[in-house]
């Protein structure tokens, strides 16, 4: 597939622009900028050569996409979240916030994964850097409460213990998943896209053609050896219970059931509370769940303490906001893709 510089066939539903309020915020942080900064938690994209177009990506998942399909170096690739960090919740620097200013381009999720980042996304977008959210240009999921109640007869629970699971501590459990990357096909869906910002952007069309069609045609094997690893468990065992809200995608392309979540919540941000750890450990023993999925990004204590109260079942961590350190297995999507099928079917099989 070749992709044109400039189509018009795509879908934009771009950041917001502030006006005046966001000029005014722009000259706070030039002044504040012009001393020495002593937060260098990102790299600066006015380090990259000039001869390729700088890209600033929030994740070091969407990082490791954008550098398959700018293969070659044909982009200099930026990723602001340190890997290990949760996207929910990183805070964005005065470097960060200078560093996406300097952008020929910054690739983020959006559908609200990065939180904080947002008014900063935002500010970059209406002084002109273009911002590609990546979950706005895919065919997403909407997200639903999977705490167990309605399929597995504890709906008392919410009249009894009070708790309103339409708002945990202010985080709203409604809306569009932004866990997109979990389905490499949707991944693979939106490369055509993305390579067009690219050569926007200015890298070669003819070398972003040639790596897109590789790496679209790699995700796609990848998910088929996904479908094929997951074969090893029964369709009796494909029951999730994990930390957060993070694994629609992944259940809704494999055939899995998510049958409940400590934090239930598409962000981590968001708590669990004793009445919902209770009801998971009632699921847990009648239907037989063998194990629980916790995640690299957050905390397990709370998972822990549910699989001790259901019996000693087991924890097994999982890839979620951030790629594996480099060097490591899950390094890059297609091996965290494979990293998490590979623990799932080994605990449920």
């Amino acid at each position: 597939m070749t992709v044109e510089a400039g189509a018009n066939q795509r879908r934009r539903r771009g950041i917001r622009k502030s006006g005046l309020v966001v000029a005014a915020a722009a000259a706070l942080f030039a002044a504040a900028c012009t001393g020495t900064d002593a937060e260098t938690d990102a790299p600066d994209a006015t380090d990259a050569s000039s001869a390729v177009p700088s890209v600033v990506t929030t994740t070091s998942i969407w990082g490791d996409v954008v550098s398959n399909v700018g293969c070659d170096d044909s982009v200099s690739v930026t990723t602001l979240i340190p890997q290990g960090g949760d996207p929910h919740s990183y805070e964005p620097s005065l470097r960060d916030r200078e560093t996406m200013g300097a952008a020929d381009l910054v690739v983020a999720n959006g559908l609200g994964l990065e939180e904080r980042i947002e008014d900063t996304l935002e500010a970059v977008a209406a002084e002109g850097v273009h911002v590609f959210e990546v979950a706005e240009h895919i065919d997403t999921i909407e997200f639903e409460f999977s705490g167990g109640h309605d399929d597995h007869g504890h709906d008392d629970h919410d009249e009894e213990d009070g708790h309103d699971h339409e708002d945990d501590h202010g985080h709203d459990h409604s809306g569009d998943d932004p866990h997109v990357w979990f389905d490499p096909q949707r991944v693979a869906g939106v490369l055509g896209e993305l390579a067009d910002e690219l050569i926007h952007a200015g890298a070669d069309a003819d070398t972003i053609n040639r790596c897109l069609d590789s790496y679209r045609e790699a995700l796609e094997d990848t998910d088929a050896e996904i479908a094929e690893i997951l074969d090893a468990v029964p369709t009796d065992r494909r029951i999730l219970i994990t930390n957060h809200d993070a694994f629609g995608y992944f259940a809704d392309r494999y055939g899995f059931e998510i049958v409940g979540t400590v934090i239930p919540s598409l962000s981590t941000a968001a708590e669990t509370n004793p009445a919902l750890l209770e009801e998971l450990a009632e699921i847990i023993e009648h239907e037989g769940v063998p194990a629980v999925f916790s995640e690299t990004t957050h905390s397990d204590a709370d998972i822990q303490a549910l699989a001790t109260a259901a019996g000693d079942i087991s924890v097994v961590q999982l890839l979620t906001g951030s790629l594996a350190p480099e060097g490591e297995e899950g390094d890059t999507l297609i091996g965290m893709l494979r990293f998490n099928a590979n623990a799932i079917a080994d605990a449920l099989g």
